[in-house]
């Protein structure tokens, strides 16, 4: 699948892609991706009647969700092992906490997908929860998120130093310290919910439920401030 992706994918003719030659640590990330969508799949309730068959039915919406978050950051670090490798012990290290994260997150996606399923369908899928336990929910998931990121953004600050030793150009220098801050955004919103949502959790969870889950609206005007900046800057790089 990775092939078949890079193949059919623009490429910007200022970057060196090191990586379009999968090593074998890049072939097992992909492997416990696959492996995550596939427990996420296989966990769900299976029907053994038409009613379970609609219940079963209700429950793609929020699969769908589930598996696109996976999706999105299996992308992430493909870009990111299409562009500088993953030959370093320390890139090793922390591809290593990424792909346990990623295992990780698999029952807790089931649990969400689930509970969508039943708030947005009115279900009796057997996934149950009090409305004072939703702010803990919330920064439970915030907390994943946040450590996904954070390790990506680590993935960036690691290539960034070993920009001599990759033999980074100036563009490449540029976009690797652009990816930073984009993925600086991406960790620092769900930090900011979970502490949102931890400080007005001790006056209401209510409160502390809709703040929290709307402090992520952030994203948009942010990634788009950070999209206007790149174009502007990167159009001042010649082509090659």
């Amino acid at each position: 699948m990775r092939n078949e992706v890079l193949k059919n994918r623009s490429h910007d003719p200022r970057i060196s892609y090191r990586g379009q030659n999968a090593s074998r640590l890049e072939n097992l990330t992909d492997a416990v991706f696959g492996i995550a969508i596939t427990l996420l799949i296989f966990n769900l309730t299976n029907p053994n009647s038409f009613e379970d068959l609609l219940t079963f039915t209700k429950t793609l919406p929020a699969f769908l969700i589930s598996i696109s978050f996976i999706i999105l950051i299996w992308n992430e670090h493909l870009y990111f092992s299409e562009i500088y490798t993953l030959n370093d012990s320390i890139l090793a290290l922390l591809n290593t906490i990424f792909i346990a994260l990623i295992i990780f997150y698999v029952y807790p996606l089931r649990f969400l997908t689930l509970y969508l399923t039943n708030y947005f369908f009115y279900t009796d899928i057997d996934v149950s929860i009090e409305g004072y336990q939703v702010p803990y929910l919330m920064i439970y998931y915030g907390f994943i998120a946040f450590a996904l990121y954070f390790i990506l953004f680590w993935f960036y600050q690691r290539a960034f130093k070993l920009q001599d030793q990759l033999g980074l150009n100036t563009f490449e220098v540029f976009y690797t310290a652009s990816q930073k801050w984009r993925l600086f955004i991406m960790f620092s919103i769900p930090l900011l919910s979970i502490l949102v949502t931890i400080v007005i959790n001790q006056y209401s969870f209510i409160w502390a439920s809709l703040t929290g889950g709307l402090v992520y609206l952030l994203y948009t005007p942010l990634i788009i401030w950070w999209q206007v900046k790149f174009k502007s800057r990167a159009k001042t790089f010649d082509y090659v």
